[in-house]
């Protein structure tokens, strides 16, 4: 039997967290489960997490700023800004809808505690930023109306969370999500293009 190392025992209790919080979700996921599935005892988890929320929190802060790079990077920055929100919002889109730390995302950070919301928000930074730039660029150069506050922001989270949620509750989720990712991005920036007032 191969002796693991201290940081290879916590990333294999990520990887067991992240397959089974997809499978069953983090509410119906114990501590107990996830040292099973490393052949750890019970107690030994907690040497690693403070408890299952604790080990949500660490898993987004460890995965998502890589996901996030892989994101910004994989988006040509030589788009115009409605095209390149376009392709940022149809790859989370696909992302929160298939991907097991997407659904995690979706369906398990709201009902985490204050502290570790606010963790996990933290996390999103980078991401926020991203769309915050793309969107701004798109108002700067007249492509995109401007909206009061955070506005665009909370709607395009919103696109992405409500188009990413059909395509987990859709039947064969991958054969669609393309369908959806499409329709919502279309409705999304049909919002927030610019109204340009005609002479005639």
């Amino acid at each position: 039997m191969t002796v693991r190392s201290r940081d290879e025992t916590r990333r294999a209790l990520l990887d067991a967290a992240l397959d089974q919080f997809g499978i069953y979700g983090f509410q119906r996921t114990s501590h107990a489960d996830l040292a099973a599935d490393v052949g750890i005892g019970r107690t030994t988890f907690y040497e690693y997490f403070s408890s299952t929320e604790d080990l949500v929190v660490q898993l987004v802060e460890e995965r998502l700023p890589e996901m996030t790079d892989e994101l910004i990077r994989s988006v040509p920055d030589t788009l115009d800004p409605g095209a390149r929100l376009a392709e940022m919002v149809s790859r989370m889109i696909t992302y929160v809808g298939t991907d097991h730390l997407g659904l995690i995302l979706h369906s398990e950070v709201p009902r985490l505690s204050n502290q570790a919301q606010l963790r996990v928000a933290k996390a999103h930074t980078q991401l926020s930023k991203a769309f915050d730039s793309t969107y701004r660029a798109g108002v700067e150069a007249g492509d995109f109306r401007t909206l009061p506050g955070r506005l665009a922001g909370r709607l395009i989270l919103e696109v992405i969370m409500t188009a990413g949620r059909e395509v987990m509750n859709t039947p064969d989720a991958k054969q669609h999500v393309h369908e959806i990712a499409d329709s919502a991005v279309e409705f999304l920036l049909a919002g927030l293009r610019a109204v340009r007032n005609s002479r005639t």
